[in-house]
């Protein structure tokens, strides 16, 4: 997408960025807003407000997507060692 990693500390001013990688299918859903949440494993101490760069790679090109952690969820509900976090579309 052509975006620096300047860009991305001076929008989101604290946190870390993480790179993780998504099925194309759930990944269309976050990008057009139909999925607000995903459940992924905590091998990353992650933080409300930590930006998860997901990669996509389609036609032998590849495309990342910044969403903002907004909220995390864990323990009830969730198998040990996972949580529920809430994203908004960070750029």
């Amino acid at each position: 997408m052509g975006i620096s990693e300047n860009s991305i500390s001076e929008n989101l001013k604290s946190g870390v960025l993480h790179d993780l990688s998504m099925n194309e299918n759930y990944l269309k859903n976050l990008i057009n807003g139909s999925k607000k949440a995903d459940i992924i494993f905590n091998d990353r101490d992650f933080q409300v407000g930590d930006c998860i760069r997901y990669r996509q790679i389609e036609y032998n090109e590849t495309h990342f997507y910044y969403f903002k952690i907004t909220h995390i969820h864990s323990g009830y509900g969730l198998k040990n060692g996972y949580i529920c976090v809430s994203l908004e579309m960070a750029i």
